[in-house]
């Protein structure tokens, strides 16, 4: 017997509902069974099974013939986090054939296993969670994609050793390259460096010069590539338009210059601490310096094998001492966080002064130390064993007395209050955010951490979550060179995979006009931060109806709650979808009393 038209129009209404026990990260919480048997009364739900692990191989492949088998339409899953292991789910359903919109998925891991001590209540919580996504899979429509063309070229933003290493990596590929760098050279800190660690007197091949490293990314190289364009002493000023396609304005010393490119790697890198905002250290005096003016110095006495001298009076030090933590993991007056590198390349700042200078005494004043590489450890012991110093504690103050230098301490190991005279203090400043990386973070919508640092998308996540923006090295939080590196031959390679395939799909799940409601007031122009909503004429009707560009839409939602008219809403978020989801929650509420 033939189905009617009314069965069919049924069927497909039909929710399939899957529940994920999570090798027992739900199931052990969660009474998953009583949910079943109650959900299988209702006349909408097509079927509803149990599995421990959707997002694994068995899971996929259970999916995969139970689809087969009973012609699913739409799915609601109740597993764990819909942004991570629900991509897995739901793209097995999608290549059976299932649209990738008729699919929902709550997180009943973590809203309710693992927030809820008493498994009654987070039953009764997955539950309704459940049947809100059963109501909501209902009045999911099926939607296509938006295919976005990629620009075949891109955008660095910062000409240190990242966006260096950057630019070659895409260029040797044959994309085309704007480097963008502020300052009047390439480079970065890293070529102001003259050792680092792990590769400090590494062997023959290490030159005592960073910038002369096998690993180092080379300026002459990126000079003389033909497919990049460098561009010194110039800043961004304007970024508009989309994903794959986004117009830039660029202040350079021969007027603006102005391109369009495809992806963007922002590689603003960071900038070190300015000591003179703790006073305390004196680092007015000529004898107080940073660690980078210290690596001058020593660069100055390898050149002209003077030895070191006091800046002051060009004198031979016998006490030096390094104050760690300058700026860094201070709450008062500098960052909270930790810069990760300072307690490496004060030590081996000691260690180079200890073979110049093999008299001279040498303190190293810390709260703790901290080495994020391996062989941390061995390079701390062979330092001491060399002669340098380690005061545990912070440094309250450094005195200035009858043209004297004295570094006052409290040694928390002995509990002695120590008071050091030195000739040269040298500050281990932490790194913060480079000046005008907030502009360019604004600029591409880029979030800030806590630390004021960009946030990267997380590279777990599909490529077009980053929408051609990728934050690379220091711009992302303090590190070393060689991770910094790292860093930026992944998005490198993330980039040039773009823009290989030319063109790339992406959620639909943007803004949408209905143009028989909307009155043409531009308040959704007004509040959209992204540029992407525009009133335009409508020359049948004569009169103003708004307009979304899709690829430049965020599926912010700004403009849906700023409309009056409800004329403007989010695919895949409309407003009966989002109601019947709630109503769905509240009626579980109200029937519970």
């Amino acid at each position: 017997m033939e189905e009617s038209p009314h069965d069919v129009d049924t069927k497909k209404k039909q929710v399939a509902v899957y529940l994920c026990g999570c090798k027992g990260a739900i199931s052990d919480h969660v009474d998953l069974e009583s949910i079943a048997k109650e959900l299988k009364g209702d006349p909408d739900i097509l079927t509803v099974s149990i599995h421990e692990a959707l997002c694994s191989r068995e899971g996929q492949k259970f999916l995969k013939e139970e689809y087969s088998a009973k012609g699913l339409k739409r799915v609601a899953v109740a597993a764990c986090s819909p942004n991570i292991q629900g991509l897995i789910i739901n793209r097995s359903l999608e290549e059976q054939g299932l649209n990738r919109y008729l699919f929902e998925q709550v997180n009943i891991r973590e809203q309710c296993a693992w927030s809820h001590r008493d498994k009654s209540e987070a039953t009764e919580k997955a539950k309704r969670l459940t049947k809100g996504a059963i109501a909501r899979a209902k009045e999911l429509v099926p939607l296509e994609d938006i295919v976005v063309p990629i620009l075949p070229s891109t955008l660095i933003i910062g000409g240190g050793v990242t966006g260096m290493q950057a630019a070659l990596d895409i260029a040797s590929q044959g994309f085309k390259v704007h480097l963008v760098e502020r300052s009047d050279e390439l480079g970065g800190r890293a070529y102001k460096l003259s050792m680092t660690f792990p590769t400090h007197n590494c062997g023959i091949c290490c030159m005592q010069y960073c910038k002369e490293c096998v690993f180092t990314p080379k300026i002459e190289d990126v000079h003389q590539n033909e497919n990049i364009e460098v561009m010194l002493q110039s800043e961004i000023v304007d970024i508009t338009g989309g994903f794959g396609n986004r117009h830039v304005k660029v202040n350079t010393p021969d007027g603006e210059n102005e391109f369009d490119t495809g992806t963007i790697i922002v590689a603003t890198g960071s900038k070190t601490f300015d000591p003179s905002k703790i006073s305390e250290l004196r680092y007015e005096n000529p004898d107080v310096i940073t660690a980078v003016e210290l690596e001058q110095l020593i660069v100055e006495q390898r050149e002209k094998r003077g030895g070191l001298r006091r800046p002051s009076d060009g004198k031979v030090p016998k006490t030096i001492n390094f104050i760690q933590c300058v700026g860094s993991r201070d709450k008062v007056k500098g960052n909270l966080h930790c810069s990760l590198v300072c307690c490496t390349y004060a030590i081996g700042q000691a260690r180079e002064i200890k073979k110049i200078l093999p008299d001279v005494e040498v303190y190293i004043h810390y709260i703790d130390l901290r080495g994020p590489y391996r062989g941390f450890e061995e390079f701390y012991d062979q330092a001491k064993e060399e002669g340098i110093q380690f005061v545990r504690g912070r440094v309250s103050e450094v005195v200035e007395d009858r043209g004297k230098l004295f570094v006052r301490a409290l040694d928390t190991d002995s509990g002695t209050l120590l008071s050091i005279p030195s000739d040269i203090v040298v500050l281990a400043v932490g790194q913060e955010p480079a000046d005008g990386s907030d502009a360019i973070s604004k600029m591409l919508h880029i979030q800030t951490d806590i630390d004021r640092f960009m946030k990267d998308i997380n590279p777990m996540f599909p490529s077009e979550f980053r929408r051609g923006v990728y934050v690379a090295g220091t711009a992302q939080g303090p590190k070393g060179i060689r991770y910094s590196i790292e860093d930026a031959k992944a998005a490198a390679a993330s980039a040039i995979e773009l823009m290989k395939k030319g063109k790339t799909p992406f959620p639909r799940i943007v803004a949408f006009v209905d143009e028989e409601r909307c009155r043409g007031c531009g308040r959704c122009e007004e509040v959209c931060e992204y540029g992407a909503i525009k009133l335009e004429e409508d020359p049948e009707k004569m009169v103003k109806i708004s307009r979304v560009d899709e690829i430049v839409c965020e599926g912010c939602g700004a403009c849906a709650t700023a409309c009056c008219n409800k004329a403007i809403t989010i695919n895949n978020f409309k407003r009966e979808q989002v109601e019947a989801q709630i109503r769905a929650i509240l009626e579980e509420v109200d029937a519970d009393g």
